[in-house]
Formats: C-alpha cells, structure tokens, sequence
C-alpha cells in the first residue's frame, strides 16, 4: 500500500492476526493522537481524520484489510 501523508500518522504496517480460527490482515495505524477519549487533549475529530485517510487510500490503492487498528508508539 501506498504510504498515507498526513501529519498525525508516524507509521502505517500490516499485520497478519490470527482470529477465531481465521488469519485476518489489519492495517495498523500508529499516531501521535491521544487514544483515550478520557483525556483533555483527545481530539475525537483529528482521530477521525487519521482513520478515514487511512481507509480512503486503502480504498483507492484496492487494499483488501479486514480492519484498522490504531496504536500510540
């Protein structure tokens, strides 16, 4: 996959998981953005905009993932 520019996103891997008896690609996110919607500086609208680039290029460049799942460094 393409790599998605966007200035809160530090890295975009694959990772194979294995499920439910099933293997399923995620495609995981990793951001600067705080992930607990607890904290004062959450920022629910930024954490949205990370995901949906994420999705929309996986879209455009025909990435079949089964997820995304988003992580701190």
């Amino acid at each position: 996959m393409k790599a998605t520019e966007h200035p809160h996103i530090a890295e975009v891997r694959r990772e194979i998981v294995y499920d439910g008896g099933r293997w399923r690609h995620m495609l995981v996110v990793v951001t600067d953005l705080s992930l607990d919607p607890a904290a004062p500086d959450h920022d629910a609208k930024a954490l949205n905009d990370v995901i949906q680039a994420v999705a929309n290029s996986a879209i455009e460049n025909q990435s079949g993932y089964h997820g995304i799942v988003v992580r701190n460094p």
